[in-house]
């Protein structure tokens, strides 16, 4: 895992102070390359102390070797800010995938994908923007013959969760961890015996904590938080290659393909 990954991992375990960092780091990581520790805790407003405590918070002995690290992992890609829109967009989306490639567990999607082959039922929890997010797997899931369900509305996933037990799967997606909604839900799901994955930003969260297993996306508000942008690319990244996974088996291939066909079926008869 590089440093940004690490970074990111232990955000939620920072002081306020130690966020600050955080968030230049993340933001102009490669403005600190020319900076020695007092000059950047003047910009970021800490002491020299806190900087160095952060350092070793985050696996590291020395300043000198956080920049270092940060050299390597391509800190503070920047984004376009010309009135090239296009440009801007397509930074974006970039930067979010290469980060999204660097934290990629290959055998932490094969077991999800295991997990999803097993169970009996899967409910994906998830609201606002993530709850987009679960109803579009529920269309992935299902199209390849899974028993799935979309939860979007609190009160469902509350009665949803009463019911699940044993051989059940849910699948909570918050990139915060920290969704009130989901919490109460997942926690009511795992005292029925259901088994729950996490996908979210942050693996030190509520909900990374309260599942069997984590598995961490980027945040994409650390590339750029000054836009309307979108906050589920990483997920849906993680989504595409999941789905990758399990279309390896031609069995559910095939019913993938069934569902195709009867769509465009439909479509002419219309």
């Amino acid at each position: 895992m590089d440093i940004l990954s690490s970074i990111q991992k232990k955000y939620n375990t920072f002081t306020d102070k130690e966020r600050s960092i955080a968030d230049y780091i993340l933001k102009e990581g490669n403005n600190i390359r020319n900076m020695n520790i007092s000059v950047l805790a003047a910009t970021v407003g800490v002491s020299d102390g806190t900087i160095t405590r952060f350092c070793k918070k985050v696996g590291q002995k020395s300043f000198a070797e956080l920049k270092i690290q940060l050299g390597s992992a391509g800190a503070g890609n920047k984004i376009a800010h010309s009135d090239d829109l296009v440009s801007q967009v397509y930074d974006f989306y970039k930067t979010v995938i290469e980060h999204s490639n660097q934290m990629i567990d290959k055998k932490a999607l094969e077991y999800l994908a295991d997990q999803i082959e097993a169970a009996g039922n899967i409910y994906i929890f998830g609201v606002g923007s993530s709850g987009l997010t679960a109803c579009e797997t529920m269309l992935r899931l299902s199209r390849m013959g899974f028993h799935v369900q979309s939860v979007t509305d609190s009160h469902l996933m509350v009665i949803y969760s009463s019911i699940l037990g044993p051989g059940d799967l849910v699948i909570a997606i918050s990139i915060s961890g920290e969704t009130a909604e989901v919490i109460n839900a997942v926690r009511a799901a795992k005292q029925n015996g259901a088994k729950l994955i996490g996908l979210t930003s942050f693996t030190d969260s509520t909900i990374a904590q309260c599942a069997d297993f984590c598995f961490p996306v980027v945040n994409p508000l650390f590339v750029d938080q000054e836009r309307f942008v979108n906050s589920q690319l990483s997920t849906l990244y993680t989504i595409d290659l999941l789905c990758l996974i399990l279309l390896k088996d031609e069995a559910r291939k095939k019913k993938m393909n069934i569902t195709v066909e009867t769509i465009v079926k439909q479509s002419h008869l219309k």
